[in-house]
């Protein structure tokens, strides 16, 4: 899978998705509000002077006063080169809002993308706590030869609105990529945020609902926690690559990568979750950990859990806990989970937890390939499964479900779950590396095994399913080289 820009393909599944479980979503919807705007444009550029009028003939010269200047309308295009920012409040780029129809927008020359280099203890480089209706666009964000750099982007002090941050480059900063509290309407697009101190990005300090129409898409979160080198206990810092603390949602993440990360690559606890055409590989604790009311998780790849110590690790797949109500349904369909042999954890486990957890799973389509253990789903959880292979290679018990184990011939004879395999799936060439090779080959068991009921109308790989007589199962479609 390649993080590009496929938008149509993604949106191809989103409409799927509408149509079975109701709009969300707000992709485009931001965008769309720019269209039409009207405002000066002004520049800065290393060899400029803020004395200047800041127009591209006569620029200022640091990004933090011009920042200042800007009204409500206004473009500010940051020139080629590298720019220090400190710890001086001045120095920091804190623009003021923009208007729902008038926004402000910050971005790097095209062609030519900035510098943006923190140092000197500085809070943060750009900072838009308390402020709406802004694009940041084209920056590459991190610090000044190894100076400290507490946050790339921060945006805390009451809740804000309508953010957008596009093709985005942040790395090697102390604390956190972006720190964001309470937020409506906010879009991460093409963006790469890696060797963060603490998560790559976090939503936390709430005062309010939290997050509420998130949008992320064709994004990478990676490597949380390897940077510094001299790093903080687990006490002290999560590493996870994405983090939302409990919130009201929706948070829709498309077509995005979350990998090596030293904590969980994906943690929400917001209410309502889209995940959509998702890899997540190689991160030390969970791969995926999602809680709320209403769960998607489709057309995803997990694998490599535990990341470099496998043996030692008891971390999950996949774990949806914490469900808020009766009424709780999720789904997770046409999803690859490849556990490592020897990891302790479960590849799936959905409602087993220290309070009773009450809720409706769907659990259609998917390759589980199980370590040490089974999938594990709690006693309470309504489970309806249908098309699924579920692997443990030393034929023991494959699925708990509340007490009750049960052995793939086991599985097969009680028909919980309808059309189920246990046979080996053929992955091409699984790993735990960087390419861990999910696809599966021409004579796997999970070729043409699917419904196609819920399934999506393409795979992981923007590819258009069913390539066969029937859907394939997982997160690829089997396609024949000859075909």
């Amino acid at each position: 899978m390649k993080v590009c820009n496929r938008f149509y393909l993604v949106m191809v599944v989103l409409l799927m998705v509408v149509a079975t479980s109701g709009c969300i979503g707000n992709i485009g919807e931001l965008s769309g509000m720019l269209s039409g705007q009207s405002g000066s444009t002004y520049y800065v550029s290393t060899e400029g002077d803020n004395n200047n009028s800041g127009n591209r003939e006569n620029p200022w010269k640091t990004p933090g006063y011009a920042s200042r200047q800007l009204q409500p309308g206004d473009t500010l295009i940051i020139l080629g080169g590298e720019y220090q920012i400190d710890n001086q409040e001045e120095n920091q780029i804190k623009p003021a809002s923009g208007t729902t129809s008038s926004w402000i927008t910050i971005k790097g020359e095209a062609g030519n993308r900035p510098i943006l280099k923190g140092r000197d203890n500085c809070p943060a480089i750009i900072d838009l706590s308390g402020k709406s209706n802004l694009r940041i666009e084209n920056l590459e964000l991190t610090n000044d030869e190894g100076s400290v750099v507490q946050n790339a982007i921060r945006v805390v002090g009451g809740v804000v609105q309508n953010l957008i941050f596009k093709e985005l480059f942040i790395h090697h900063i102390d604390g956190n990529g972006i720190l964001m509290a309470d937020a409506y309407g906010i879009e991460i697009i093409q963006s790469k945020i890696e060797y963060c101190g603490k998560e790559a990005m976090v939503g936390k300090n709430f005062q309010g609902d939290g997050w509420n129409r998130i949008t992320i898409r064709d994004s990478q979160f990676s490597f949380s926690g390897h940077y510094p080198s001299s790093k903080k206990s687990n006490d002290e810092h999560t590493f996870d690559g994405l983090r939302i603390g409990s919130s009201v949602g929706p948070i829709e993440i498309t077509n995005s990568i979350f990998e090596q990360n030293l904590g969980n690559g994906l943690y929400t606890r917001a209410k309502m979750n889209r995940i959509i055409e998702c890899v997540v590989d190689n991160n030390s604790e969970n791969g995926i950990v999602m809680g709320g009311q209403d769960g998607i998780v489709m057309n995803t790849l997990i694998y490599g859990v535990g990341g470099k110590n496998p043996k030692n690790s008891i971390s999950s797949g996949m774990v949806i806990d914490e469900i808020a109500g009766e009424d709780a349904k999720f789904k997770i369909v046409n999803v690859t989970i490849d556990t490592p042999p020897e990891n302790q954890g479960f590849p799936l486990k959905v409602g087993v937890s220290q309070k009773p957890e009450i809720g409706e799973v769907l659990f259609k389509n998917n390759i589980i390939v199980c370590g040490t253990q089974p999938v594990n789903i709690g006693k309470n959880i309504s489970l309806k499964a249908s098309n699924n292979l579920i692997y443990r290679p030393n034929g023991k018990t494959v699925l708990k479900f509340g007490e009750k184990e049960y052995s793939g011939e086991e599985l097969k004879d009680a028909q919980l779950i309808e059309n189920f395999i246990a046979e080996d799936p053929l992955f091409v060439a699984p790993s735990r590396g960087k390419n861990g090779g999910y696809h599966i080959q021409e004579n796997s068991p999970a070729r043409d095994a699917g419904a196609s009921t819920d399934a999506p109308s393409v795979d992981l790989d923007g590819r258009l399913r069913p390539q066969g007589k029937g859907y394939d199962l997982g997160a690829y479609e089997f396609e024949d080289p000859a075909s």
